[in-house]
């Protein structure tokens, strides 16, 4: 069986939508729902709107834990009650067009035998490719180098409001995001091993859910946690791949965007997340 784990939060339609994708695939399947304590109340929504479909679960947190924690619960309601073969860890934002999406999995693991798979992630608003992010692993001088850059960042508040200005030019976030691409040296049509994968849609194979209880290293709330996870695979030997073989069509920022309509504040709660995970980033790198 093939687990996947949707975390939702505010965005109804969009995490229906989701679900929607993975209904029409292909092999035997759950789906879970994880509800971040959304306030808007859709979480109880989503739990009464699939309430009578059997391979459809939906868990309800208390509070937002944030990505890490909140996939985690999802991951440890599917490994403790289903004992899959494979968990798919996606943000609601995801969508799945490949019908034979599972038997793809299955094919690339018994050839492969990997721990983490990376699909091909394409930015449908920016028409980008945005995995992987980088062939290099982060080393303790560069993570440093960031926590400095966004402590600065953090008391720039000046440079913070141009900067979404500047965002607000769709024409000159997507030329930033495409030189950033072309500058990174990523081939997105060839598989590349062990390199930090797009966080929206991660494959955990048998090999990694029977080593660990828990997806992803659970000092962050929100970003980073793609690139910890590359460290932990290469500190524990846990083989990683990118495959251009499977693609998933990513709706960029749904749920952010949703719940700040301010960009000032938007981008302001996501330097003080990113700091805060650079930190906890940091900090595992100099206990390893």
């Amino acid at each position: 069986m093939t687990c996947f784990i949707v975390l939702h939060y505010v965005v109804r339609e969009e995490t229906i939508s989701c679900v929607n994708s993975l209904q029409r695939l292909v092999g035997e399947k759950k789906i879970i729902i994880v509800d971040n304590a959304s306030p808007n109340n859709s979480g109880k929504e989503l739990e009464n709107f699939y309430s009578d479909v059997e391979n459809v679960d939906v868990i309800l947190l208390n509070k937002n834990v944030g990505f890490a924690n909140g996939n985690n619960a999802g991951y440890t309601h599917a490994r403790e009650n289903y004992h899959p073969e494979t968990i798919v860890i996606m943000n609601n934002d995801i969508q799945i067009e490949q019908s034979n999406f599972i038997s793809k999995i299955k094919d690339i693991y018994l050839s492969e035998k990997y721990a983490v798979l990376g699909p091909d992630v394409f930015a449908t608003s920016l028409g980008i490719h945005q995995s992987p992010k980088r062939l290099d692993h982060y080393t303790l001088e560069e993570v440093q180098s960031l926590v400095n850059s966004y402590e600065k960042k953090q008391k720039n508040k000046k440079l913070t409001k141009l900067k979404c200005y500047l965002k607000r030019l769709g024409f000159l976030k997507r030329f930033v995001y495409n030189r950033r691409i072309r500058n990174s040296a990523v081939d997105h049509n060839r598989v590349y091993y062990n390199v930090p994968l797009h966080g929206s849609c991660i494959i955990f194979s048998e090999i990694f859910i029977n080593k660990r209880e828990k997806a992803f290293f659970d000092g962050t709330f929100m970003y980073y946690e793609s690139e910890i996870l590359d460290y932990e695979c290469q500190i524990n030997g846990l083989k990683s791949i990118y495959t251009p073989e499977l693609q998933v069509l990513h709706n960029h920022n749904v749920s952010t965007n949703e719940t700040f309509k301010s960009d000032i504040k938007r981008t302001e709660f996501m330097n003080e997340c990113i700091l805060d995970s650079l930190t906890s980033f940091l900090c595992l790198i100099k206990e390893k």
